[in-house]
């Protein structure tokens, strides 16, 4: 056996890989046993890199310096490993440093050994030419070092800077959801307002004024509560708005709903807060409209919204089947302040609004989202 102060191993393999003899071995190596492969090491992830190394050895007749994970005395170490192909066999030596593993092959040429001894002027010749590999290879290692560097400093820079940026968006999207909120009290406040006025008037059409513009004005809130509850400040889940303001809508225009129905056909969809904002007041009109006047007296019947995607256009829905629009009114030209709304509030979306008065009435608005 060979002695050596360096903390080394040394083994030649067959042609396959497998280990033929453990010549050295002062570092503890509790994976290799004699008659198994070198392929079998402690780490698994260096198993296909062990591989990968024999192959290198076999195609170029030498590699240099190729770090592995190896289980010494039950405890992982990386170590630096180089190989030969010598007449068929398969040299293996690693230390804890590639200085070390130069140290101990110099070393062992010197010994007389019964492996080493016909191998050591090809040792040699692989020592020295890669110790002169080395010393021309080291300015570019000094220099990939340097860069190396510059690197780490320029990442640990960006993750500074990256973590300030998520720490600003942290305390923007904390103020969007505290503007939301803020708006959506001062709007109920302001319904609250118009409600505690409203007992005070004694004619009933501008009771009626005052509700409706109570109702515009939750119709708005429930919007901003929606964004305030919402992880996405930007878009809302219409689906759940239209079931919410058509549901309060009925609840407070229906006195008896075995007379008159709601027929709710939404698609999931979410909708920018600045199509949300129009659409919800377009919405609140037509609804109101409808459980208003379609059924006038003991009249029966049923108003319908549907709502979603076709193609690239929302489609928004509200019928009934009931009385209908007189057919000599001219829907935009009318000096109802609620139809009057709708017609702007459709311009705002750049969208289309149709309306069929054949059986009952049904308004169809079709747009495209804002900023798409």
């Amino acid at each position: 056996m060979v002695d050596s102060a360096v903390e080394s191993f040394g083994l030649a393999c067959d042609y396959n890989g497998k280990i033929i003899e453990i010549f050295y071995d002062n570092l503890g190596l509790g994976s290799f046993k004699i008659g198994e492969p070198f392929l079998k090491i402690g780490d698994e992830g260096s198993q296909e890199k062990a591989q990968d190394f024999i192959e290198k050895i076999k195609n170029q007749d030498a590699v240099y310096d190729w770090e592995f994970t190896l289980k010494l005395e039950d405890e992982l170490m990386v170590l630096h490993v180089s190989g030969f192909l010598v007449n068929q066999y398969i040299l293996i030596f690693g230390a804890k440093s590639a200085d070390d593993v130069f140290h101990f092959m110099e070393h062992l040429t010197q010994v007389n050994h019964e492996q080493t001894s016909a191998l050591r002027g090809v040792m040699k010749y692989f020592t020295t030419h890669f110790l002169e590999q080395e010393a021309k290879e080291a300015k570019i290692y000094e220099e990939l070092g340097r860069l190396n560097n510059d690197l780490t400093n320029a990442q640990r820079e960006l993750t500074k800077k990256n973590i300030q940026l998520e720490q600003l968006n942290q305390q923007k999207e904390m103020l969007i959801k505290e503007v939301h909120h803020r708006v959506k009290n001062n709007l109920m406040i302001i319904s609250s307002l118009l409600n505690l006025q409203s007992s005070y008037l004694k004619d009933e059409e501008s009771k009626e004024i005052f509700k409706e513009s109570q109702n515009r004005a939750k119709s708005m809130a429930l919007i901003h509560e929606r964004l305030y509850r919402s992880t996405d400040l930007k878009n809302i889940d219409f689906k759940e708005y239209i079931t919410t303001l058509a549901n309060d809508l009925y609840r407070t225009y229906v006195k008896d709903p075995s007379r008159i129905g709601l027929e709710l056909n939404i698609q999931e969809v979410n909708i920018d807060i600045n199509s949300a904002i129009p659409l919800g007041l377009i919405l609140n009109e037509l609804v109101t409209n409808s459980m208003k006047h379609a059924f006038p007296g003991d009249r029966g019947g049923k108003i319908s919204i549907s709502f979603g995607k076709e193609e690239d256009e929302f489609v928004l829905k509200v019928s009934d089947d009931g009385i209908g629009f007189p057919p000599d009114l001219d829907y935009t030209k009318t000096n109802s302040l609620g139809m009057q709304l709708v017609t702007s509030l459709t311009s705002q979306l750049n969208g289309k609004l149709k309306l069929e008065n054949s059986q009952g009435t049904q308004f169809t608005i079709t747009f495209k989202e804002l900023g798409v």
